[in-house]
């Protein structure tokens, strides 16, 4: 049993790659890492001693995960002192990663140990112990990540769906396969869904006529065609459909671009008969830093032929990809800087769509340039779904900033409300921990005469036996109701706090930022925004600003504007 005079933490971390019932839990790890950390310390505090740091759902092939993240910042400040995981591999399974780890250990002065594997890194040889072990959790992602595409290349070559979600204008359908053994087997195709599939070639039809996403996009916003969900399309779903070769046919011309293109192809040349479509996968990956879906090089796709049937030609889909390539190396002329202060704060009163800054050359005495806040559904639909009339983005911004400036002088309802909320909530909280700590009194004493009235009844006459047990049970529900007070204290105290907290930081805004308000920079200037107004509105007639007052109070106003443009 371990004793020691370092005030700083204990850590345990846990990771999970994926949410799945497989493998140890990051809880059940957590509770291990407990147990032992309990054998190797006698005088260690759960609660007090110990931060848990838990990343569920990330990979261990790099640090890019936000519980380890803070980790390594409290270890940083001088917070932790040991570190305690189930196994190495749950820290890290980059051995690069694991070496500078180790580097970063011994700057900070930081013990760690490991609940299933037995070393001292406090030896040369225990580091060297510990530099194999990682250099097998790398061996083994490795492997994993390998057996993994070799699946799927195998199964590529089958042609079936795989499954996920299907794309727009199919669905998966089971088809039953007898296997060598006479087992029935289920395996899955893609069937066509009439009434998306119509859309579908649509909307390759209207690309190739139009050679613009942009005019497909208003073509089928005007024509009121929605996506399988019953939304409007976006540029960028009508994209990806324009991009997949599931619609495209198993033909000699496509079969030449993906040669042309260094596509690695898991079937033979005289499978692209015309007769099937493409079945690509592994098209896309996901980054970790910004979990966004990038589309791969065409050289790490897996291509085969499907078992469903395309809509488009070969040769069509290779010219819409070539004029989705050439329509993305346009240079475009540099539009003029938008400095609108509510961009992707107002919004359209009729349709409730953004109302979108579009900048004109017309320039101001200030240096700016003039613009309008125009319907982002009139714009797209060419005032076809929504008929709004553009406000002047100079005057709205000027108006909704002149609005928030009299809400932050000293004299303002709003800055008083503010001022009484942070002083007088604290008062309030204090008072009401002072009622808890009145009523935990009264239900220790109610508990202990309880206990003594039990103890009691063994040395008392039989016949005073109903009347004690009436004692304990009037005193155990007054416990009930004290319990029940203190809960429905408790419930108020986190509101009150938080309500507290938020007034001195408006507070606090107000008083700092808002006297030198012009010379903040774009950004910071809308986040302010943003924490006084609940929304801003506009008809082109109108604009309706509606103020955030205190918790349960809005501050509604509607401004008349100048004339504006169509």
């Amino acid at each position: 049993m371990k004793k020691d005079n370092d005030n700083r933490k204990i850590a345990i971390y846990s990771r999970k790659s994926k949410y799945t019932g497989k493998g140890e839990s990051v809880e059940n790890q957590v509770e291990m890492c407990k147990k032992k950390i309990i054998y190797e310390y006698s005088d260690i505090d759960i609660e007090r001693d110990i931060i848990i740091y838990e990343d569920e759902g990330f990979t261990g092939y790099n640090l890019k995960r936000p519980a380890f993240q803070r980790l390594l910042k409290d270890i940083k400040n001088n917070n932790i002192k040991t570190l305690v995981f189930y196994r190495l591999d749950r820290v890290s399974r980059n051995v690069n990663d694991f070496s500078n780890l180790l580097t970063e250990f011994e700057k900070y002065n930081i013990n760690f140990f490991s609940v299933t594997e037995n070393y001292d890194n406090s030896t040369p040889s225990g580091k060297a112990m510990l530099m194999v072990v990682s250099v097998f959790a790398q061996l083994e992602r490795d492997t994993i990540a390998e057996r993994i595409r070799d699946n799927m290349i195998e199964l590529a070559k089958t042609g079936r769906w795989l499954g996920g979600n299907p794309p727009t204008g199919y669905r998966s359908e089971a088809v039953e396969k007898k296997t060598i053994d006479g087992k029935i087997k289920k395996l899955y195709k893609l069937t066509f869904v009439d009434d998306e599939i119509n859309i579908v070639k649509l909307i390759y039809k209207k690309f190739l006529e139009y050679k613009s996403l942009t005019k497909v996009e208003t073509y089928l916003l005007q024509n009121d065609i929605k996506t399988k969900k019953k939304k409007d399309f976006q540029r960028w779903g009508i994209k990806n459909i324009l991009l997949n070769p599931v619609y495209a046919m198993a033909d000699k011309d496509i079969l030449n671009y993906f040669k042309e293109n260094e596509g690695e192809l898991f079937c033979t040349d005289d499978e692209f008969d015309g007769k099937n479509a493409i079945m690509a996968y592994n098209k896309t990956e996901k980054k970790p830093s910004t979990l966004t879906i990038t589309r791969k090089d065409m050289k790490d796709w897996i291509i085969a032929i499907g078992k469903h049937e395309g809509i488009i030609s070969g040769k069509e889909w290779v010219e819409v990809q070539n004029l989705l390539l050439n329509n993305a190396d346009k240079k475009y002329r540099m539009p003029i800087k938008n400095n609108s202060i509510l961009s992707g704060i107002i919004k359209c009163k009729k349709c409730g769509s953004n109302m979108i800054p579009k900048m004109t050359q017309i320039g101001l005495e200030d240096g700016s340039y003039k613009f309008n806040y125009i319907c982002d559904l009139k714009y797209k639909s060419k005032g076809v779904k929504c008929d709004c009339k553009n406000s002047n983005g100079n005057e709205v911004d000027l108006l909704v900033l002149e609005k928030i400036k009299e809400i932050v002088d000293s004299n303002a309802s709003f800055y008083k409300e503010m001022k009484k909320l942070s002083t007088s909530l604290e008062i309030n909280t204090n008072s009401k921990t002072i009622q808890i700590e009145q009523l935990k009194n009264s239900y220790r004493r109610n508990q202990t005469s309880i206990e003594k009235l039990i103890e009691n009844l063994k040395y008392v006459d039989p016949s005073l036996v109903n009347e004690i047990s009436n004692q304990v049970m009037e005193l155990k529900k007054k416990n009930a109701e004290l319990e029940n007070q203190m809960q429905q204290i408790n419930k108020a105290i986190p509101e009150s706090i938080n309500d507290q907290k938020t007034a001195s930081i408006i507070l606090r805004i107000m008083d700092t930022y808002f006297n030198s308000f012009d010379n903040l920079d774009l950004l910071k200037k809308r986040d302010l925004i943003r924490l006084f107004i609940s929304s801003v509105e506009t008809d082109g007639n109108k604009l309706y600003i509606n103020l955030i007052g205190t918790r349960n109070q809005k501050l509604d106003t509607s401004i008349l504007l100048g004339d504006s443009s169509k």
